[in-house]
């Protein structure tokens, strides 16, 4: 005896909602969750070089949550618990902290909101204290693009309108150089 597709959703995505418009939803956010996962990799795996090459100590910062429940086979069930801070933290060589969040997107813009207001304070809190700190905004062709948080900031007032596109970073000569070995160098325009 065999399953109908609406029995295997059920199976499948349990409590989820099961209309056709919040299942596009849930895919596509799955889906963008991936593509941001595979470009914070992307640039652990620059740090790693950075590191190596002793030009740069970055590091990823790990998301503040709490264990609720222990599942198994090392998995468990959490809780953020708080605001999530920028995703990499580190020192150039010769002292300078470097700070920044990176932000992928599948549109040829990127806007204010990807940031949280806490992410745009905390960036804004160390630039004031003489950090690095910026935005590196990854797109589907493969460019990032660090976006200083001070522009990020005026984007409004720059731009014209809240979100900033490819186009414009491009304009600006923003756009991570890629080195002879085929690796992006996102800090040489820092």
């Amino acid at each position: 005896m065999g399953m109908s597709i609406e029995e295997y959703r059920k199976i499948v995505l349990k409590d989820r909602d099961l209309r056709p418009k919040a299942l596009n939803r849930q895919l596509q956010g799955q889906i963008n969750r991936e593509l941001g996962k595979n470009f914070e990799e992307q640039i652990e795996l620059i740090c790693e070089i950075y590191k190596r090459n002793k030009l740069a100590m970055i590091e990823k910062t790990p998301e503040p949550m709490k264990i609720l429940k222990h599942i198994e086979n090392g998995r468990f069930e959490t809780v953020f618990t708080k605001s999530a801070q920028p995703d990499f933290k580190g020192t150039l060589k010769g002292g300078q902290t470097v700070v920044f969040d990176a932000k992928f997107t599948e549109t040829p813009k990127i806007t204010y909101q990807a940031l949280s207001d806490f992410q745009r304070e905390t960036l804004l809190s160390y630039r004031e204290l003489g950090a690095k700190a910026f935005v590196l905004v990854g797109f589907m062709d493969g460019n990032m693009y660090p976006v200083d948080i001070n522009l990020w900031i005026n984007m409004q007032n720059i731009f014209g309108h809240k979100h900033i596109k490819q186009v414009e970073l491009e304009d600006r000569l923003l756009r991570a150089k890629r080195a002879q070995n085929g690796i992006i160098d996102f800090l040489g325009m820092v």
